[in-house]
């Protein structure tokens, strides 16, 4: 797993170097030094690194340095999504291939740290898959092979984020002033107050970065497309603004996720992110 020396010099700067235990992967000649396979960092090769202008170096990956990393640069090294045994990653890269021809969204799974394998010949260590590489059922059946049968893939979704529309246009049926309160609720109550609630939409959600507003329902399949949004939340009845930007992006898509929030109850904000987290991690094929 390649991390840049900048944010291993802060974990250094807020952690014992025997704590972090980064190992090398592979090995690397770098200024004429030889840092050998399963070798164990110290702080001395890091400046060594930094003495000689490398910018990153190859780790091996652990939930432990992954864990520390995510906690201190989380849109960098998200959370998990989750974790998969071999079968079930095998079933289910297979079903996103079958849904992904069924629609015009290509939809498949981020790697989190690497995929590790077995050279056939040397019984060495080799790196399959890196970390936020994509992996489908196409890149899956290359490699599967190498890939011991207990190991268990941990990953996130192509799939990630929200899109929060609401009609800011001129010709919108309700006052501008009702459809301007409508979206700052829903922008607070996904990002502001997610901070202090119980509960979590998905591990790799972070509210800050992923909740994107729409305003202009022409711009809704754009921006469906540019973000890779999971799903969409109405904010208000469902004009016929709506129906048509809605139809465009079901064309697109015929699996997306939607749904439609008119009204939010200050008191009952738990309950509606609830909602928000079932209709989120739903898969509708």
């Amino acid at each position: 797993m390649k991390v840049e020396l900048e944010k291993l010099r802060h974990l250094w700067n807020n952690y014992n170097e025997y704590f972090l235990e980064c190992i090398y992967v592979q090995d690397q000649l770098v200024g004429g030094k030889k840092f050998r396979a399963g070798e164990v960092m110290r702080a001395v090769d890091l400046s060594f690194f930094e003495r000689n202008s490398l910018c990153a170096v190859d780790l091996l990956y652990t939930e432990k340095l992954y864990s520390l990393l995510s906690g201190e640069f989380p849109a960098d090294f998200r959370k998990p999504y989750g974790q998969m045994a071999f079968l079930n990653m095998d079933r289910h890269l297979e079903t996103l291939s079958n849904i992904s021809n069924l629609t015009r969204r290509r939809r498949f799974l981020y790697v989190i740290g690497d995929v590790y394998g077995s050279d056939p010949v040397n019984g060495k260590r080799i790196i399959l898959v890196t970390h936020n590489e994509e992996l489908d059922y196409r890149r899956w059946n290359e490699m599967k092979r190498f890939i011991n049968k207990d190991e268990k893939i941990t990953y996130r979704n192509s799939e990630n984020g929200i899109i929060l529309l609401v009609n800011m246009k001129p010709d919108a049926d309700t006052t501008y002033l009702e459809r301007f309160k409508k979206n700052a609720d829903l922008v607070t109550a996904i990002v502001t107050r997610k901070k202090d609630s119980k509960v979590e939409i998905s591990p790799d959600f972070i509210p800050t970065e992923d909740a994107h507003s729409v305003n202009d329902p022409d711009h809704l399949l754009e921006e469906y497309k540019r973000t890779g949004a999971r799903l969409i939340i109405i904010g208000e009845n469902i004009t016929e603004a709506y129906k048509r930007a809605l139809l465009d992006v079901k064309q697109y898509d015929r699996f997306v996720r939607m749904m439609v929030v008119p009204f939010i109850n200050p008191d009952e904000i738990e309950h509606f992110l609830m909602q928000v987290k079932l209709v989120y991690n739903s898969d509708r094929w």
